[in-house]
């Protein structure tokens, strides 16, 4: 069961999205409380549109967090949206309204932050530091989640991030990577499958000028290659898994040494792959786990079939302190956890 403030703060991002839809608010939110997959809406200064349901999530959660910090903004860049057709104008909400969540969080505390929006790309200057998103190569609740949400603003990982590398699994569109590189990693190695996923990365890391920190790999973590779908729909990447998932288009299978070898100072391992963390942990290359000085996991027992008590066991005896999941899912028992290495003995 969800804590008071927890569900106080799920009926407000709810509400929040009646600032944005001008008929059709009510049944939109019915139909997603019962998992529809497409709900109609008529959003103000835009006309009428067909959301999917993770695109209603990531517009009402980037929306809340908007609206704490300029109350005006969404409906702002909604008059603005109307230059775009219906169908592109979600989307290209959840990624402006995102980033100037996140922009206003770091103006707050002192940050230097500029963004710069046009209806093809969207970017985020920090204390000098870009990251330019190519509206339409962007999977909008990944940037709700990493900017508006702020799911990977750990103190204790991001204090000391700075000058030091990063291995992103599950790179998603770059979003996170870039993320990372705006909070001043050094040298960033992405992770992703997916070729058409994995070239929009390629794309946001060079609209960013990152190409000398970002490394993007089209490859699985696996110790062979892996078949996957070639085109697969940018919506829907962050539930793809290659444990569950193939397709006609073969990319390569790297292993946690090879990642290694290419870092010269493994600082943080993110995992969000939907299920290879369990082939990490537990697998035969689980000791090279203690390079790192933190892990940030999200856990896929649904696919898997294993335990996230079993996965945080494993990595406690590796030397690894686990907090309070950041996030938890209780239908599915899985969490997304920060690990810190306490010890390096065996």
């Amino acid at each position: 069961m969800p804590s008071l403030a927890k569900a106080k703060e799920e009926v407000l991002i709810a509400l929040s999205m009646r600032r944005l839809i001008e008929r059709g608010w009510l049944t939109a939110l019915l139909g997603y409380l019962i998992k529809r997959e497409e709900l109609s809406v008529r959003l103000k200064y835009i006309g009428d549109v067909r959301l999917r349901r993770t695109t209603f999530g990531a517009l009402a959660i980037s929306t809340y967090y908007a609206i704490k910090c300029w109350p005006k903004l969404p409906e702002n860049l909604a008059r603005t949206g109307r230059l775009l057709k219906p169908q592109e104008a979600p989307l290209w909400l959840v990624t402006v309204l995102s980033l100037a969540s996140y922009a206003c969080r770091l103006q707050a505390s002192g940050n230097r932050v500029s963004i710069d929006v046009s209806l093809e790309r969207v970017g985020l200057e920090v204390n000098g530091v870009s990251a330019v998103f190519d509206a339409h190569c962007v999977n909008a609740y990944d940037m709700a989640e990493v900017f508006a949400m702020g799911l990977y603003d750990v103190p204790e990982v991001l204090s000391s991030l700075k000058g030091r590398d990063v291995i992103d699994v599950g790179a998603s569109a770059g979003d996170t990577a870039l993320y990372f590189v705006l909070k001043g990693a050094r040298k960033v190695i992405a992770l992703e499958p997916l070729p058409n996923v994995a070239k929009c990365a390629d794309e946001n890391v060079r609209l960013s000028g990152a190409t000398d920190k970002v490394k993007v790999l089209n490859a699985a973590l696996s110790d062979e290659p892996v078949s996957v779908p070639c085109n697969y729909d940018m919506l829907s990447s962050r539930y793809f898994s290659t444990l569950k998932g193939s397709g006609p288009c073969k990319v390569p299978g790297v292993t946690l040494g090879y990642l290694l070898n290419m870092v010269d100072d493994p600082y943080l391992l993110k995992m969000d792959c939907e299920g290879c963390e369990a082939q990490v942990i537990l697998g035969p290359e689980r000791e090279k786990l203690r390079a790192f000085e933190h892990i940030i996991l999200e856990t896929h027992p649904h696919i898997t079939g294993v335990s996230d008590e079993r996965l945080l066991t494993s990595l406690k005896e590796l030397g690894f302190e686990c907090r309070p999941p950041l996030v938890y899912d209780s239908r599915l028992h899985a969490g997304t956890y920060h690990c810190k290495r306490t010890s390096r003995l065996r």
